[in-house]
């Protein structure tokens, strides 16, 4: 046994040395630690710290070589976020929580795009050849649960939710930010965005980029994420496309869609430009109230892109002015910032209580009730991007993205103080106790339950080149720890 087991460890240095090989053939590729190695995918540290998952083959291939190198991870990341969520959503009554996931999970399951589940029957029965007691079932809810977080006040997920029922998504939340052309220093098209989102400790400790190269069509990608998720938020592709997806209360909501995070991957997979995308978010089923900023290096421009169960409208730059930005709100209003088209304000209204919004003035005056008066992050990323407007880089663009100033008192704050800001959260008494003791799902675990709402990773993105600096992992807001560099294509020809 002891021979066979040497012959193993053997194999396994012949292997790493042999990726090592073809790494350094590739020319200013960063060259990081190899943890773990399971067929064409591989799992590793950069020598900057970063963690990142490379997967290749078809979609089940993808997903099996996922499941293979982060069961550890997965089992942690996904047995935390589900309890968190599940007394979230109940109101701090697990069990009615948990029921409601798993009933939205069942509705949303019957539209997701058939290779992604292929993608997670691959990651499920990887996670089953390993011994681990997580379903393909648990690895859908984990990837549908943020959809029934934005349902968690709404009746049964085969209805569409009507007015009246729902509260809104705070002001401190997600957001995109991008300027190319006359704006940037040398003319390229850079793009920032901030993932806020509620996070445990164990969320906080692993997440995650994962650079994937897909043989059974669509183009190579990478996109931020939490162990076991195979959709995501943002992220970019080898065609120079980058997105970033805001939440953004609206009615009617379903979770008779394809998911929000699942619509993201679609466009990083298949998006070559800006109508691509939009063609993907006009063609495939749609959830809930959510904004696609959607960004094309090859061409330095970007669409915002609106969308509820029913209705999409996009918002392009304000003439030639070479910046865009958005927060968690609609502004695809007539008469607004150049737009014209479809009111979709007007159907948000109800759900954010905004009142009166039959003239722009009048909406702009219900939304500075909501918003913080006239210095919401809406406001403040505008501001900040007419000043640095010629100037940017991504330095310039990791300082927009990280902006401490506070909409409440005016003042610039510091990291471990609360206030309303672009870069969100950081307030160290911000870890709210849903329970003090309770059986973590599917887990040995049991103890108090944590989270902390802020930013849990930013993203400075320049398409054109694959270029990406990130802050993730440990403090929240992230951009309290470093920025770490990688390089997509850098990557992909690793992997090639």
């Amino acid at each position: 046994m002891r021979s066979r087991k040497l012959m193993f460890s053997l194999l396994a240095v012949i292997l790493v040395g042999s990726l090592a090989v073809g790494i350094c053939g590739q020319a200013g590729a960063q060259l990081g630690k190899i943890l773990r190695l399971h067929g064409k995918g591989f799992y590793e540290i950069k020598p900057n710290g970063l963690k990142v998952l490379h997967v290749k083959g078809t979609s089940y291939e993808r997903g099996y070589q996922y499941g293979m190198l982060l069961k550890d991870e997965i089992e942690g990341t996904l047995s935390s976020g589900i309890t968190l969520y599940a007394l979230f959503i109940g109101n701090n009554d697990y069990e009615k929580g948990l029921k409601k996931i798993i009933e939205d999970k069942e509705v949303m399951e019957q539209f997701i795009p058939p290779e992604y589940r292929e993608e997670m029957l691959g990651m499920a029965d990887a996670l089953a050849d390993e011994g681990s007691n997580l379903t393909y079932d648990d690895i859908v809810m984990w990837n549908t649960v943020n959809d029934a977080v934005m349902l968690c006040f709404g009746p049964s997920a085969e209805e569409l939710v009507p007015a009246g029922i729902r509260h809104p998504y705070p002001e401190m939340g997600c957001m995109t930010v991008r300027a190319s052309g006359k704006a940037t220093l040398d003319g390229s098209l850079i793009v920032a965005k901030n993932m806020d989102w509620a996070n445990t400790p164990e969320m906080r400790e692993d997440p995650i980029v994962i650079v994937a190269d897909p043989s059974d069509g669509g183009y190579g990608y990478l996109a931020p994420v939490y162990p076991g998720w195979i959709s995501c938020f943002e992220g970019m592709n080898e065609k120079g496309i980058a997105v970033g997806l805001q939440m953004s209360t609206s009615y009617p909501e379903t979770m008779k869609g394809a998911g929000c995070h699942f619509l993201t991957n679609l466009i990083l997979k298949y998006a070559d430009s800006l109508d691509d995308a939009i063609n993907i978010l006009t063609v495939y089923p749609r959830p809930c109230g959510n904004i696609h900023h959607v960004a094309d290096g090859k061409t330095g421009n970007s669409v915002v892109i609106e969308h509820t169960a029913n209705e999409l409208a996009v918002r392009y730059q304000e003439g030639d002015r070479d910046i865009l930005w958005t927060t968690n709100h609609f502004n695809c209003y007539p008469g607004w910032q150049g737009y014209t088209g479809y009111n979709m304000v007007a159907q948000q209204a109800e759900a954010w209580g905004l009142g009166n919004v039959s003239t722009v003035e009048a909406w702009q005056e219900s939304l500075a009730r909501i918003w913080m008066g006239p210095n919401g992050r809406y406001e403040r990323a505008r501001d900040i991007l007419n000043e640095k407007y010629g100037k940017i880089t991504v330095e310039k663009m990791i300082e927009i993205i990280s902006d401490r100033y506070d909409q409440k008192t005016g003042k610039v704050i510091g990291w471990d103080e609360a206030g309303v800001t672009i870069s969100a959260g950081g307030d160290p008494r911000n870890n709210i106790v849903l329970s003090e003791d309770i059986q973590y799902y599917k887990s040995d675990k049991r103890g108090p339950c944590t989270y902390n709402g802020g930013t849990v990773w930013s993203l400075v993105m320049v398409p054109a080149t694959g270029d990406l600096r990130i802050a993730m992992a440990g403090p929240v807001p992230a951009q309290k720890g470093p920025f770490l560099y990688l390089n997509l294509l850098e990557e992909l020809a690793r992997m090639r």
